[in-house]
């Protein structure tokens, strides 16, 4: 197994899209009352999908939460779907748009990096990650742009890899589909431990260390043997 060298902007980042919200509104500076209203708005129903999820969002909530009434809220959003999908929208956004923060010098230090991020940042939003796979199985737009993000992150990952570190005999749609392969494994990996807890794979994790970092190694261990399988028979 490759030698791997601690990433500590990774490892000690605060991946939750609540305080970046945060940051991002209190960052604008004389904000007029209809900007600070939407903003109190989105922050309550990102608090809101955290705690309980969209199927039990209620209109009612969201309003009590941010101290307004209900026709003001629809002054801004026509309704629960379109709120909640505004949300998810920026949420995926600022996922998509996050970068390594060092550059790695092997493979598995990339794939490392990629997967303590993902893990990182499903960890810190579970709930809004349950929401992702709640409101794209309603949604069918919605599930159409999910599926457009997720093709984009696994192809980026692939060419990036491709690129710096190419697999021996493998060329760019093998890789790119193994990618997408891996990647459902970690969808999967993190539901069963952060969105929906599954208490003996909870327990199994505990098996190998427990933490992120440890759990991120293990799983880009499998990654690593997957996509260069030639160098463990070196």
């Amino acid at each position: 197994m490759p030698v791997h060298a601690p990433n500590p902007d990774l490892e000690e980042s605060n991946f939750s899209f609540r305080d970046w919200l945060v940051g991002q509104q209190e960052q604008v500076k004389g904000r007029r009352k209809g900007e600070r209203t939407r903003d109190r708005i989105r922050l309550a129903t990102v608090d809101l999908l955290n705690e309980s999820g969209y199927r039990e969002l209620r209109v009612s909530d969201v309003c009590e939460r941010a101290a307004i009434t209900p026709p003001v809220l629809y002054l801004y959003f026509s309704s629960k779907q379109a709120l909640v999908e505004d949300v998810l929208r920026e949420f995926l956004d600022r996922f998509t748009q996050q970068r390594g923060r060092r550059t790695a010098h092997t493979a598995y230090d990339s794939i490392y990096d990629a997967n303590l991020r993902w893990l990182n940042w499903a960890k810190a939003n579970s709930g809004l990650i349950q929401c992702l796979f709640e409101f794209s199985g309603e949604i069918p737009e919605f599930a159409s742009l999910y599926a457009k993000a997720n093709h984009e992150w696994h192809l980026r990952t692939a060419q990036s890899l491709m690129r710096r570190f190419p697999p021996p005999g493998v060329d760019l749609p093998a890789l790119h589909l193994t990618i997408i392969a891996l990647g459902g494994m970690m969808d999967d990996m993190t539901r069963k431990l952060y969105s929906m807890p599954d208490e003996h794979t909870v327990s199994l994790v505990k098996n190998i260390g427990g933490d992120v970092a440890g759990l991120a190694r293990f799983l880009s261990g499998i990654w690593f043997n997957a996509l260069y399988p030639q160098q463990l028979r070196q």
